[in-house]
């Protein structure tokens, strides 16, 4: 992947996209939207694979995670809004000029597929594809362990109001992120809708309202995206078009055996799947 700009946010906030050119006109374009805490970089050799099946690919750092800065503080707090309403549209915006009259499509990874849900029923951005990797609800019902799952997300939520944010780079999951975003994701496990906070209003967006082709990928080994915890989220995009599909290591393929995180540093062929699927949906 390369540098490809950097972008200036409202409140005076900077995060950087990266990403590879590949195909030309008619070919498609993604957006890929990081998982928790993971940064943009993280998904290179992904992203290069798609670059080498014809598919231009742009990621953005999310506010406070890899370059992005400034981090999440008790003074500097957002949720789920400022991801989608700033970065996500800024990055759209850069895709609409580098590559101008291509299909454009979103990729969500875990996280990055609620964001991208959310922008999707609250921006008319022209994507006209969403493709959901590892993505599901956190809901607590769509879990083999309920109730531990239950308890650990609102342990999560409670530890970040009470810091201020949730320190995350140092127990181990989901980076460093800002307690209003654990807050309301915190909610989302508990109750099972996505309530965003926005302009001192709090409502779950027109999920139902968003009519494109998706693909929802279960991730072989993936214990935080199980296909229960994947059909939660999809069965909010009722007015789309759904297809869901298994993803595991090709028998014979080199690499490591797929999980939440692997697929995105060893592809293999998965790329090339994901790749075919994009070209038949925005054909």
């Amino acid at each position: 992947m390369d540098h490809v700009t950097d972008l200036e946010l409202p409140g005076g906030g900077h995060t950087t996209v990266v990403g590879a050119d590949g195909g030309g006109a008619g070919d498609p374009v993604v957006i890929l939207l990081p998982a928790l805490g993971v940064a943009a970089g993280y998904y290179g050799p992904f992203v290069d694979a798609l670059a080498a099946e014809g598919v231009a690919t742009l990621v953005a750092d999310f506010p406070g995670q890899g370059v992005s800065r400034p981090v999440a503080s008790r003074r500097n707090d957002f949720g789920y809004a400022v991801v989608s309403d700033d970065v996500v549209a800024a990055t759209v915006a850069v895709a609409r000029e580098r590559y101008a009259g291509r299909p454009l499509a979103f990729i969500g990874h875990s996280f990055g597929g609620q964001v991208g849900a959310i922008h999707l029923a609250t921006h008319e951005s022209g994507v006209a594809a969403l493709v959901l990797i590892g993505s599901g609800s956190p809901y607590w019902r769509g879990f083999p362990r309920r109730l531990k799952l239950l308890g650990q997300t609102q342990l999560l939520g409670a530890v970040a109001q009470v810091r201020g944010h949730w320190p995350g780079h140092r127990l181990g999951f989901g980076g460093r992120q800002p307690r209003r975003l654990m807050r309301e994701w915190a909610r989302f496990a508990r109750r099972g809708d996505l309530v965003v906070e926005r302009a001192g209003v709090s409502a779950e967006p027109d999920f139902g309202g968003v009519d494109l082709p998706v693909l929802a990928v279960t991730l072989d080994n993936d214990d935080l995206a199980p296909r229960g915890s994947v059909d939660n989220l999809v069965d909010k995009l009722s007015g789309a078009r759904v297809e869901h599909r298994f993803a595991t290591r090709p028998a014979g393929e080199a690499g490591p055996a797929f999980d939440h995180f692997t697929w995105a540093r060893h592809p293999g062929s998965f790329a090339g799947e994901i790749a075919a699927w994009l070209r038949a949906a925005l054909a």
